[in-house]
């Protein structure tokens, strides 16, 4: 099936501005173009660009997408390359991840304690540091 610029951006889920700057940067290689000139995209295409807006979101760079792109078009040699490429961006997520959990475990200190002192009397409020 073939789907317009605007049909593919909806099916995707981002602009279609989006999908011109990733073909602009070789992220779409293949995208094919009509009599007029119109982009025309496939289900392959869709399934690339999901790949690609996957990985943008997980803030993997546009340079090392294109450095993957470049390597997906090598050998079975490049796969470990592309490998660790994704490995250090997982690293990464999971550090983020790990700095979440610890401002949320502050938050719900902060979040009990606010809790207690809603429940103080007038007087002792007055007598307690609030933060």
């Amino acid at each position: 099936m073939s789907y317009s610029i605007k049909e593919a951006a909806a099916k995707a889920k981002i602009a279609p501005h989006t999908l011109r700057y990733y073909e602009e940067e070789k992220l779409l290689p293949y995208v094919k173009r009509d009599a007029n000139g119109y982009r025309i995209y496939t289900d392959e295409d869709l399934s690339w660009i999901e790949v690609v807006s996957c990985l943008r979101e997980a803030n993997v760079s546009i340079a090392d997408l294109k450095e993957m792109m470049s390597l997906s078009k090598g050998e079975k040699s490049a796969l470990s390359e592309r490998i660790n490429i994704l490995d250090e961006h997982r690293k990464n997520i999971q550090e983020q991840q790990k700095d979440l959990k610890q401002k949320e475990e502050m938050l719900d200190i902060k979040i009990n304690h606010l809790k207690q002192l809603e429940d103080m009397d007038l007087m002792s409020l007055n007598k307690q540091k609030l933060c």
